[in-house]
Formats: structure tokens, C-alpha cells, sequence
């Protein structure tokens, strides 16, 4: 078991690398919006549906780390995110757009709350409910959207806690924010995956066993709420062997005119943040 598991680390750690060196998936290969834009002299209009908020949770830190490979040299299935993020209003690409995903390791476990047990159910509601344990940073980080629109992170396939499916949480603001009190976010979400992964994931050793058992996206009560799946990421298999790492992919539509109440300027007064 012992030996298995470090020829598992290893190849998590070349399957990582190797994502390092992965060029983005060019624009139009990411998964098409719900509502397809028209054409008028070559030029795209209309209005593209508007990704679906959700919760922040109690597990948001504004720390701002800037960087594509946020594992830390966690253990896990590597998991290369690509995402789009294009306007609402035109479904054109927006440039220059600053997003921040957070995730729990493959036990449940969130950096900056490293000693609450995942297996026993936490208070949910927002940002400054659970006091923060620690300082760890691993499984976070934030991008600029380029002028495609894309971001890619460099992570692992993440696990799950009691009462909640898996998810990675994602937020998008206004970039180049000095003052914290300027900040201003244009949307707060969450995103899901098909449950077909899911399964195969969780039968691997470094996510198993459990105390508990996971919630599927249908028994999520927040996931509930997402209209048409529209939140689960498109996932493909890097190699043969699902070891060998995940591809996954999405298109979120945003309004750069919409302020989100799920994370505010006084959300990011709180300690805890």
C-alpha cells in the first residue's frame, strides 16, 4: 500500500508539472453558453445567460495569491481548471478580470482551517463564521482573465465535508483594486462535477475511506439551487488512466454592472478574512 502510494504522488507530481507546460484551450473550444449569441456584420450580440450565484461560505480568505499551480504539493488527482468568462450582455470575452478559486484538500480540509474536522458538520452561512485555525494557503489562488477571457489553474480533484457536495468556489471582481473598500465583485459561485468522476475519484485511496458518506449534486441543498446544471464543469481524462490527471473546462457569463451581495466590502473587514 505504502509503495503504491508513492508511485500515486509521483505521477501526481509529473502530471502537475506537465500541466504547467499546457497551452490554453484556444477560444470557442471551451463549452458553448446556455443562449448563443447572433451575428450582425461578423459581430457577436445578444445576451448570453448569466451564471448563477451561490454562497461564499464560511471559507473565503482575501489574500490575493497570484499564481496558476495552487497545490502546495497537496495530495490528489491533478485537475487542470480551464475557465471563460464572458460578458452577459454581448457574450464577448472580458479581459483583465480578477478571479479567485478555493477548494478543500482531498480529506475536506481548507487551508486557513486546516484543524476543523470535515467529517462533522459546520456552520455555513457566510464569511466570519468559523474562526480561522491557521495560516496554510494551499488550494488557493487568483488569476487575471487574459484577453480571451481565460484562466487556467494548476490544482488537484478536490474532496468533500459533511453536508456538501464537491465543489470549487470561484469569485470574479474588478482587478488593479488598491483600497479594500473598493473592492467590488461581479459574481460569487460555485462549480460542480458530474457525478460519474465523482464516483471514480472517491474510490481512490487518497480520498477514501471516510467517516461519512458524500453528498451527490442532487442532495446538495446549495447545488439545488443552480439552474440547469449550469455550474458543472465539462471533465476529460488527460491520459487512459485516471491517475494520469482531469481536464476540466466551463464558460461563466458575467455582468460587469452587477455588485454581489454574497461577498461585500464588509465581508472583507471580517478577521476571519
Amino acid at each position: 500500500m505504502k509503495n503504491e502510494r508513492r508511485r500515486f504522488l509521483k505521477q501526481a507530481s509529473v502530471t502537475g508539472a506537465m500541466f504547467s507546460l499546457l497551452p490554453l484551450v484556444p477560444t470557442g473550444a471551451l463549452a458553448s453558453t446556455s443562449t448563443q449569441p447572433s451575428k450582425k456584420n461578423g459581430i457577436d450580440i445578444g445576451v448570453c445567460e448569466m451564471a448563477p450565484e451561490e454562497m461564499s461560505g464560511p471559507y473565503f480568505i482575501n489574500n490575493k495569491l497570484l499564481r496558476r499551480n495552487i497545490t502546495e504539493e497537496e495530495a490528489g488527482i491533478p485537475l487542470l481548471l480551464t475557465m471563460k468568462i464572458i460578458d452577459s450582455v454581448t457574450c464577448k470575452p472580458l479581459d483583465d478580470v480578477f478571479i479567485d478559486i478555493w477548494h478543500c484538500n482531498a480529506m475536506g480540509k481548507y487551508s486557513g482551517w486546516k484543524y476543523i474536522n470535515p467529517d462533522l458538520e459546520a456552520p455555513t452561512d457566510g464569511i466570519g463564521t468559523i474562526s480561522r485555525t491557521d495560516e496554510s494557503t494551499f488550494l488557493r489562488g487568483a488569476q487575471r482573465t487574459d484577453k480571451d477571457g481565460a484562466v487556467r489553474f494548476t490544482t488537484i480533484f478536490p474532496g468533500f465535508y459533511a453536508g456538501r457536495a464537491i465543489h470549487i468556489h470561484v469569485s470574479a471582481r474588478k482587478a488593479n483594486v488598491q483600497k479594500r473598500q473598493d473592492d467590488k465583485f461581479y459574481f460569487v459561485g460555485q462549480l460542480y462535477f458530474p457525478e460519474n468522476i465523482s464516483k471514480e475519484i472517491m474510490a481512490n485511496d487518497m480520498y477514501s475511506p471516510r467517516e461519512i458518506s458524500r453528498l451527490k449534486n442532487e442532495d446538495d441543498a446549495v447545488f439545488s439551487g443552480v439552474k440547469n446544471g449550469a455550474a458543472i464543469l465539462s471533465i476529460k481524462k488527460v491520459g487512459e488512466n485516471i491517475l494520469d490527471g482531469l481536464h476540466g473546462e466551463i464558460v461563466l457569463s458575467i455582468n460587469k454592472n452587477h455588485v454581489s451581495e454574497k461577498i461585500t466590502p464588509d465581508d472583507l473587514a471580517k478577521y476571519t478574512v
